[in-house]
């Protein structure tokens, strides 16, 4: 009887997950490690004013729904099972600054609440320097996108450093167009609410995409 010979390592499909790497919601007790984390891909974008509030805010359990009773804050994070550790996060939320502009203008809470639950942005997303290039982004984008999908949200945008080639790419592979720097993305609107325009801050450019 031949001896068995020992199996082959199984190769991981294009934007498949290694085993041990689980993507899911945070948990309270969290709110730390993910924002020194998500504060990596802050950088450059202004300040981080908003930490503090997102720590306290994870930290209470959610779900986490913006004022107008629509529209969901989502913050996951990649695992490493076998160590406990957080070696991803991403964070998306309503579109505050779009929703800010509306109601200074007078909208109505119906338009306001419709904008809210409409839109995303892909507010922050960050892997661990030793934990990139697994898939790890790609799938806290894509879970992010189906959590806010099942939410009844149909556009996300977001923004990155003007002419960051490596990060153009990146999002562009996923689906995303790339706008022009400095160029506002156009939300689109239905027979219920007008378009709106989300703008960059100076030397940042815009990348969306339909969910």
């Amino acid at each position: 009887m031949g001896r068995n010979k020992p199996g082959k390592p199984r190769r991981r499909r294009p934007g498949e997950l290694p085993d041990s790497i689980q993507i899911r919601e945070t948990r309270p007790g969290e709110g730390k490690t993910f924002t020194e984390l998500a504060a990596l891909a802050m950088e450059g974008h202004g300040d981080f004013d908003d930490r503090e509030a997102m720590c306290e805010t994870i930290d209470a359990a959610g779900p986490f729904i913006s004022q107008f009773d629509a529209g969901r804050f989502v913050f996951l994070v990649a695992e490493h099972t076998p160590t406990a550790r957080i070696v991803g996060v991403s964070s998306s939320i309503p579109p505050l600054s779009v929703l800010g502009g509306m109601e200074r203008d007078g909208a109505d809470l119906v338009s306001l609440g419709a904008t809210a639950m409409a839109y995303a942005k892909l507010r922050a997303l960050a892997v661990a320097d030793d934990y990139r290039r697994q898939g790890i982004a790609s799938a806290l984008i894509a879970r992010a996108m189906a959590i806010h999908r099942e939410h009844r949200a149909f556009f996300m945008y977001g923004q990155f450093t003007a002419e960051d080639a490596t990060l153009a790419r990146f999002y562009r592979r996923r689906g995303f167009t790339i706008h022009a720097p400095g160029e506002p993305v156009i939300l689109p609107g239905s027979s219920r609410y007008r378009d709106v325009g989300a703008s960059p801050l100076p030397g940042e450019q815009m990348f969306s995409r339909s969910i």
